[in-house]
């Protein structure tokens, strides 16, 4: 069965619009206009033509704001900050205080030792290392600690691990901590 939907059937307004503007009797409006405006006094005539014109005027004049002219303070008030406009070269220059033999810890793994024994005995925070192990890579250089093996250490100020530094074999692996609180590494 083929049902054919019809069509609907579009309405064009400005045509109707059209249709009604010319369907008033404009004559028989002015007259009627015209009759009433005879029957009121001639002051009241003479005050309707002066303040009818003003009344539009006034309408049609933009006012400020009465929200910000109530405010006693510009919107656009300068603040004044104390900011350190030095270059961070000229504040290392000014600040800079030798680096303490004791910021890098070292351990020596010893036999039967796990990351997380290192971690305990170290009492370094569990989580970095959950965190450490998630980026840990193919080669696997936290898995596989063996004995002899040097792990060096940086705590930053708050006591978490800031960096952790793997060497075996002549080769090193560094892991540091990023901005936003994960961990990175390096080879």
């Amino acid at each position: 069965m083929n049902r054919r939907h019809k069509k609907k059937q579009q309405t064009d307004y400005i045509a109707l619009a059209q249709d009604k503007w010319n369907a008033i009797d404009w004559q028989a409006y002015l007259d009627n206009v015209k009759r009433l405006w005879s029957l009121l006094p001639k002051f009241h005539q003479k005050a309707l033509m002066v303040l009818v014109p003003l009344v539009l005027v006034i309408g049609l004049i933009p006012f400020p704001d009465n929200a910000s002219s109530n405010s006693p303070e510009p919107v656009n008030k300068r603040v004044e900050l104390d900011i350190n406009t030095r270059g961070l070269s000229e504040q290392k220059a000014s600040n800079s205080s030798p680096l303490e033999s004791n910021a890098w810890r070292e351990y020596t793994v010893q036999k039967g030792d796990t990351l997380s024994q290192v971690f305990r005995i170290n009492e370094l925070p569990m989580s970095d290392l959950n965190s450490l192990v998630k980026i840990e890579g193919s080669d696997k250089p936290l898995s596989h600690i063996q004995q002899g093996q040097l792990i060096r250490f940086k705590l930053a100020e708050d006591g978490n691990l800031d960096i952790l530094q793997l060497e075996r074999n002549g080769q090193s692996v560094m892991f540091f901590k990023l901005s936003e609180g994960g961990f990175g590494r390096s080879k």
